[in-house]
């Protein structure tokens, strides 16, 4: 992971928040492991509670994307505002989908880059018809794969 910081501005004054690797430091002090702050763990990220002064800022490491810290639900990198964007049902149907292509024999790599490219459709900024028209031509294309991987082995037995 890249070095990254942020400045945030809290009733308390404004804290400097330093990002490199798993390591974190607030106002130059010693960079403390993101393991030592309280964590939620989700399919495709993990958030950490970082202390600022008395307040509190929020770490989302996403996979695949740069991390996000947000106070007040706003991006301290962008001031704009921002929440956490779970995975929505669809988006479940379609990971669901490209993990069962491996037991189709469609082959472990290919599963797992369909999966990590549903998890980026499903996070990206694009409309929600366009992120289902994009799973929904992978999982196809997967499908396809898979029964063409069974058909080849039916037809060397």
């Amino acid at each position: 992971m890249a070095k990254k910081s942020w400045s945030v501005t809290t009733d308390e004054g404004t804290f400097s928040v330093d990002l490199k690797g798993s390591k974190v430091s607030i106002n130059g002090g010693a960079p403390e492991r993101l393991n030592r702050f309280a964590k939620k763990t989700h399919f495709l990220d993990t958030e950490y509670t970082i202390p600022l002064g008395n307040r509190t800022a929020t770490l989302f490491v996403q996979s695949m994307t740069s991390p996000v810290l947000a106070y007040n639900g706003t991006d301290c990198a962008t001031g704009q505002p921002w929440e956490y964007q779970k995975i929505p049902a669809w988006g479940w149907i379609f990971i669901v989908l490209d993990f069962a292509s491996i037991l189709m024999g469609v082959g472990w790599l290919w599963a797992l880059l369909a999966v990590i490219v549903t998890g980026v459709a499903i996070r990206s900024k694009m409309n929600t018809a366009l992120k289902v028209i994009i799973s929904a031509v992978l999982t196809l294309i997967l499908v396809g794969l898979g029964v063409m991987g069974i058909m080849l082995v039916a037809a060397t037995m």
